[in-house]
């Protein structure tokens, strides 16, 4: 598996997770609440950061800067998310 396709799979599951964790996000914040409590935050949490890394990944692939990427997070992303 090439970096782009490990990538997009990681990305894909991310996606899902969150949306699984935040009803398609219509839970991010509850009606009637000003805040989210920290542990119910799927777009801020570990699953979000880890979201925007491997887009930010992807997007230095598209970009022809393959160098950009942190190679020992990306083996962590691949083990924690394939």
């Amino acid at each position: 598996m090439n970096d782009r396709d490990a990538l997009t799979a990681i990305s894909t599951k991310l996606d899902t997770l969150i949306g699984a964790e935040t009803n398609g996000l219509r839970d991010e914040v509850p009606p009637g609440s000003s805040v989210q409590r920290t542990e119910q935050d799927g777009e801020h949490g570990r699953w979000g950061h880890d979201y925007r890394l491997a887009n930010k990944y992807l997007e230095a692939l598209d970009i022809g800067q393959p160098g950009l990427i942190d190679r020992d997070e990306m083996e962590r992303l691949a083990q924690e998310y394939i």
